[in-house]
This record gives C-alpha cells, structure tokens and sequence, in this order.
C-alpha cells in the first residue's frame, strides 16, 4: 500500500526534528527513523492501528511517543497528522492537500 502524508503531517515532522536537533541529535534521527519505521508497518499492515474513537473512518496508530492518524483509501494510507502523544489532538478535518511518500 502506498503512503500520502498530508503536509500538516509533514510540517510537524520537520518542526519536530529541528526542535530535538537542539538537544540531542541522535535522538532527532531516532525519532524519524521511529516514525519512518512505523509508517512502513502501516503500508504493510494498514490494519495495525486501533479505530479512531472519535471519527470513524479513521485509525490511530502509536508509535513510542507519537500519534499517527491515518485513513485508508483504495489502494492508498492517508495520513492527515503526526503528533506527539502529549499534545492535544488537532481539529481532524477533512485531510488537506497530500504528497507522496515513501
């Protein structure tokens, strides 16, 4: 299954490695490769995550400390935010513009 992560997603990925650059640079490069690792699972096994309790059509998917909301549609996994487990979940809104991912 291909993965599209929606720039939000994206967005907070960048912001959140620079922010753990400052402090631990091998810790920034363990958390993208976490989440990279985790994303992967999920092309793999799209099911993995739980429902999401409050939008139906959509999963949680928990990887260490962070949260990945992601949709699936046909032959694609949406993943519309990324986020760390201690923040408050966004508005989940219609997914926004999506780029391909790897």
């Amino acid at each position: 299954m291909r993965i599209r992560v929606s720039k939000d997603a994206s967005a907070f990925l960048r912001s959140e490695q620079r922010y753990l650059q400052h402090f631990n640079p091998r810790a920034a490069d363990a958390v993208l490769k976490q989440i990279r690792a985790a994303l992967a699972l999920l092309a793999e096994y799209p099911q993995a995550g739980s429902p999401h309790a409050a939008l139906p059509d959509r999963r949680q998917f928990i990887s260490g400390d962070y949260v990945i909301d992601y949709r699936l549609d046909g032959r694609f996994l949406l993943v519309s935010h990324i986020r760390h487990g201690r923040q408050m979940p966004p508005e989940l809104e219609e997914d926004r513009d999506t780029d391909a991912a790897d």
